[in-house]
């Protein structure tokens, strides 16, 4: 499933991004297609940081934070952010053996091709 992450407020003023990524726009140059990115499955989202598309949160509580505020044009309170994670803890399962050694991906995209 594909979303745009900033429904209501510019996702890197919230992340702190370094770069703005235009997601999907960059394969399609569909003006639909801007800042539309892959929504991950949130299974053992707790074990995974660093959060986003391009590693710009550190926590899961901070991530919790941000998704309020651009996705939903809220600030959340930190029991509900609490809980929120609480949930969340719940998705997580054994990781894979391999988890350890998989290999560590880029910080930030990497253009490949003419």
């Amino acid at each position: 499933m594909f979303q745009k992450f900033g429904l209501v407020q510019e996702y890197w003023q919230a992340t702190g991004s370094q770069e703005i990524d235009k997601g999907r726009f960059g394969l399609t140059q569909d003006p639909a297609d801007l800042h539309v990115f892959k929504v991950p499955s949130l299974r053992n989202v707790a074990k995974t940081p660093p959060y986003f598309h391009d590693g710009s949160v550190a926590t899961l509580q901070e991530a919790v934070k941000v998704m309020g505020r651009v996705q939903l044009g809220i600030t959340l309170s930190a029991d509900e952010v609490g809980e929120i994670v609480a949930f969340l803890e719940t998705l997580t399962g054994n990781l894979p053996a391999n988890f350890v050694t998989a290999p560590a991906l880029p910080s930030r995209a990497v253009k490949r091709g003419p």
